[in-house]
């Protein structure tokens, strides 16, 4: 009788290796913790083929990966926590603006019964013609308001609160788009402003947002002037 000797090796091989190394991961994890990558590492030593060992640069390979993904570990918590001190830091610096006046880039303007704010728009050249369109919420517009020769620098937008039928517009938040030409009909830049007492502050995605008196809001970051 003969007996295979390759097979029965392999047989051995197969009833000896040990059971494959799993590594469980929180359900909610997207990539390799370090941990990980180093509990695959020692796997890879203790169950490679004798005969055929790690070559030494794939094992230098393997260790520079892992030396980077430790690094940019520590860069992202670096990161972290350099963004929550900025954000901190910039949420205190919006208290600075409690109770004061304010001038801030931007085109809204707030009414409440006879209360109309105004809103100031700079023009940086004489103007033969500007028109101010006046929108509510919804993106309709509901009154224009021209004006003829008007020179450069800033002028105030004082709106009446009455629509195209004359009738009162209902308390809100309106906005003012403006625009101008000057006398051969070129269209001139304007840039508009609005003023108001900050009451209150909130840090969102958007940055630090400050709430005016009449309701309505502002970014510090459009901040251009504050009352001592």
């Amino acid at each position: 009788m003969s007996i295979d000797t390759t097979s029965y090796y392999d047989s051995l091989v197969q009833s000896s290796a040990p059971d494959p190394v799993t590594i469980t991961t929180d359900t909610e994890a997207s990539s390799l913790t370090s941990d990980d990558f180093i509990t695959l590492l020692l796997a890879e030593l203790q169950y490679q083929d004798p005969t055929e060992p790690v070559d030494n640069s794939q094992m230098v390979d393997q260790m520079t990966q892992y030396s980077q993904l430790e690094q940019m570990t520590e860069m992202n918590e670096k990161m972290d926590a350099l963004t929550e001190s900025l954000g901190a830091m910039t949420a205190s610096n919006g208290l600075d603006y409690l109770g004061k006046q304010v001038e801030a880039d931007g085109s809204t303007i707030s009414v409440s019964g006879d209360s109309i704010s105004s809103l100031y728009f700079e023009l940086p050249e004489d103007a033969a013609s500007v028109t101010c369109n006046v929108y509510d919420s919804n993106g309709t517009i509901v009154d224009t308001e021209t004006y003829s020769e008007l020179d450069a620098g800033i002028s105030a937008f004082t709106w009446d609160g009455t629509d195209y039928n004359d009738d009162t517009a209902s308390n809100g938040i309106y906005y003012v788009v403006v625009s101008a030409q000057d006398s051969n009909g070129a269209d001139i830049d304007v840039s508009t402003t609005t003023t108001g007492t900050v009451i209150g502050i909130s840090n969102t995605d958007d940055g630090i947002i400050l709430s005016l008196d009449d309701g309505r809001t502002v970014n510090m970051l459009d901040v251009t002037y504050a009352t001592s």
